[in-house]
Order: structure tokens, then C-alpha cells, then sequence
């Protein structure tokens, strides 16, 4: 049997982070597969880097990653973005363009951020007038026709979910190390909730054709996390990172 952590957008909470290493220690895992945002946020992107950079673990690029190196020498208009380039070293400016966009782990993991072919789209999640709602499973199937491996990694919306395919296949997301809840900017105004503020990653245990999967949550000091974030001029990542929800006198505005 082979065990795989599956960890994603930790989006420069170090603390949440090193919980969720911990807690892997205990598990006996073969090997830990990262699926991008690794740095960008309210928090502390330098030291983050430097944890994950110190971690034996497959890394890909995702959205914000893409976005920092994008936006090195010219202003960002993005909240956050400036204090995050101005923390971070050269080090991991280069280790971030060496990130690829997607992977394939022991050809059983198709790995991405967002979609296969981008690290800004939903895989699982369309999201509409009336709400954010998981695709069916025609559409799943359809989008990942051309995807051999069985089990599909995404992430980008910060919310864990596994949904079984007709076809056999797995779609997983982990869920948020770092950022349990945001809202989103696109043609309809929209909020990711995961509702707990819990540090969240995915085991995948593999033994012959089984494929059995946890999703765990993890404790760590949130309301630290919280309070820096508030320092940092972040309101609402401050309160994302306390509740994991959008609190009722945040305006959506």
C-alpha cells in the first residue's frame, strides 16, 4: 500500500501549514503532491516558501503563483500583492518559475490547479446567478475524456469535495491549507466556503485497484492567523481565516 498527502493553496499561512505537516509525520506517507497557491496572501509568504522549498514534494503553479511572477516589475492593483513581491527572495521568485502547471504522479495522478488547462477555471464548480453548483456527471466525464490517469487533482476553489465519475474515475479536491473561504470576482459575485476554519489536506491510500480517501481537518492557532492578517490591513482574510465562512457583517460589497 502507498499513501499520498495531497495539500494545496496555502496562500502564505505558515501556520496552518506546518499543522498540517505535523500531522502528516504521523501518517507514514510515501509522498506529498502540492497543487499550487503557495504563497500569496495576508500572512507570511517568505517563510512559507522557505517550508515548502525544505519539503520533499511535488509542487505545481497555480493561479496567484502565476500572477506574482506576472506582476515582478510592474504595480499590482491586487490586494496583497505588493507586500507579498516585497517579501519574497530570489530564491523563491526562481523557484516559483521553475513551478509547472500541471504533473502526473505514478501514472495513477493527473495533477492541476484549477482545470487541465487552467489555473484560474473550476474543475468541479460552475458557478451561476443563483449560486456555486458541482457539474454533473456528463459534464466531469466530458472535461476529463482525455485524462488516462484515475484519480484527478484540482483545487483553486478551496473547497474539498471527491466526486466519483460513471467512467471509474475520481476527482479530488483537498480543500485550503491556508484560506478556508474567499469571495470571487467574475460575471456573478460569489463567496467558497469550506465552513469550518480547520486546515484541510487529503490522504489518498492506494493498494492494488483500491483507492480509499480521507479528508482530514486540522487544529492550528486560527485566531494568531486572524490577528496577523488584521495587521497586515486584511479584514476579510482575517475573518476567512476565523470562521471559514462569510460572517454575516462582512459586506459582499
Amino acid at each position: 500500500m502507498k499513501t499520498y498527502a495531497i495539500i494545496s493553496d496555502i496562500h502564505g499561512n505558515s501556520l496552518a501549514l506546518q499543522a498540517v505537516l505535523r500531522d502528516i509525520e504521523t501518517r507514514q506517507v510515501d509522498r506529498i503532491i502540492n497543487l499550487g497557491d503557495h504563497v500569496f496572501g495576508a500572512l507570511e509568504p517568505e517563510a512559507t516558501a522557505q517550508i515548502i522549498r525544505q519539503t520533499p514534494m511535488i509542487c505545481i503553479s497555480g493561479n496567484t503563483d502565476r500572477e506574482i511572477l506576472e506582476s515582478l516589475n510592474k504595480p499590482s492593483e491586487k490586494e496583497n500583492m505588493e507586500r507579498v513581491k516585497a517579501d519574497l527572495s530570489e530564491q523563491t521568485i526562481g523557484w516559483l518559475k521553475n513551478l509547472a502547471p500541471t504533473a502526473v504522479c505514478d501514472d495513477l495522478f493527473f495533477v492541476c490547479h484549477g482545470t487541465p488547462t487552467s489555473d484560474d477555471e473550476y474543475l468541479l464548480e460552475q458557478v451561476k446567478a443563483t449560486g456555486v453548483f458541482v457539474y454533473n456527471d456528463e459534464e466531469l466525464v466530458a472535461k476529463t475524456a482525455h485524462i488516462p490517469q484515475r484519480v484527478i487533482l484540482c483545487a483553486h476553489s478551496h473547497v474539498n469535495r471527491v466526486v466519483q465519475l460513471s467512467n471509474g474515475k475520481v476527482i479530488l479536491n483537498p480543500g485550503s491549507v491556508g484560506l478556508p473561504a474567499y469571495l470571487g470576482n467574475g460575471e456573478h459575485r460569489f463567496a467558497m466556503e469550506s465552513m469550518t476554519p480547520h486546515a484541510k489536506y487529503a490522504l489518498v491510500q492506494v493498494e492494488g485497484n483500491e483507492v480509499n480517501i480521507q479528508q482530514v481537518h486540522c487544529t492550528y492557532d486560527w485566531n494568531k492567523a486572524s490577528q496577523a492578517a488584521l495587521a497586515n490591513g486584511s479584514e476579510k482574510w482575517s475573518q476567512f481565516l476565523l470562521h471559514g465562512r462569510m460572517p454575516k457583517d462582512l459586506r459582499w460589497e
